[in-house]
């Protein structure tokens, strides 16, 4: 099992780590994903496409809010997930 980023990932997550710190509460991945906080939680809870799903398998629960980590987003984002 490799744990190799291509250098567009790596650069993504460093960007998101930057913009908004190592974890995005939902209002900034919708922020990010420019989808209003409203949409990207009903997309979250019946996703339809791959990307959707992923976003919603990475979230961790801390408490009762739920974050995304940024490499995560990165890498989904991009496109580099396991089919």
């Amino acid at each position: 099992m490799q744990d190799t980023e291509s250098p567009s990932v790596a650069t993504l997550a460093d960007q998101l780590a930057e913009r908004f710190g190592l974890l995005l509460s939902q209002s900034q991945l919708a922020e990010l994903l420019g989808r209003s906080t409203g949409g990207l939680r009903y997309s979250l809870s019946c996703p339809r496409d791959y990307q959707t799903r992923a976003l919603k398998a990475c979230g961790r629960k801390i408490g009762r809010r739920v974050y995304y980590p940024a490499a995560e987003v990165a890498r989904i984002i991009i496109g580099n997930g396991d089919d």
